[in-house]
């Protein structure tokens, strides 16, 4: 399983790089305006550079058509370990399979983000994408069981053998993140207030000072 970073701080990425357990690191036009963010191209190149050989996901703001076409393939330039975002459908609801489907062809790992339903990502394997990004937490929100959709998509990309990877994405705190985990997403994508919430324990804290405490006394007698 490859976890991603969802963040666009570069000292958040050098500090969980550093840790050893990154697989890359997942962007949008949220997590940009989040992080403040003013030239993105320039932000994705230098990500790229950073995490490589570990993936970055950058997003088009092109809605669709060549203009998402273009954008995608100059992003996509950034670095041979770019990943591009192109949303399932566009705010009119007009599927963007057919741009996805000329982007894989020319050789671009496409992330096809808001998926929200097992018919959506399946689609999007269909036309080539790389990686689908079913979002957990806003499957929730409309009621529904976002890591069922997982299991069940996984389910399907196995009995088919295809290589398209499910990312988790909308991962709200560290009980979505489990939930994702258990449902065979191949790749969940954190941001880094939740990730530190998953590596953090007070009890093991507690322990490790006792540890510690224990080690003083010891040294103390020992004087």
């Amino acid at each position: 399983m490859k976890l991603f970073l969802d963040s666009a701080d570069e000292n958040h990425v050098k500090f969980w790089s550093g840790q050893g357990i990154l697989d890359g690191v997942t962007t949008n036009p949220s997590v940009l305006l989040r992080d403040g963010v003013t030239d993105p191209t320039a932000t994705f190149a230098s990500l790229a550079r950073l995490i490589a050989p570990g993936v970055l996901h950058a997003e088009v703001t092109a809605e669709s058509g060549a203009a998402l076409v273009s954008e995608a393939l100059m992003l996509s330039e950034l670095g041979d370990n770019v990943a591009i975002k192109v949303p399932m459908l566009t705010p009119q609801g007009v599927p963007c399979l057919a741009e996805m489907h000329e982007l894989a062809g020319a050789g671009v790992q496409v992330n096809t983000t808001a998926c929200l339903s097992y018919g959506q990502a399946a689609l999007a394997t269909k036309a080539g994408a790389r990686y689908v990004s079913i979002m957990l937490g806003r499957v929730d929100d409309e009621g529904g069981d976002g890591a069922a959709v997982i299991e069940e998509v996984r389910r399907w990309l196995d009995r088919w053998g295809y290589r398209t990877e499910i990312i988790a994405a909308s991962l709200r705190g560290p009980g979505d993140v489990r939930r994702a985990m258990d449902a065979g997403a191949h790749c969940v994508t954190v941001p880094p207030a939740i990730l530190s919430k998953l590596a953090d324990h007070k009890y093991t804290r507690h322990t490790v000072q006792e540890f510690l405490d224990a080690a003083d006394a010891t040294a103390a007698k020992a004087a």
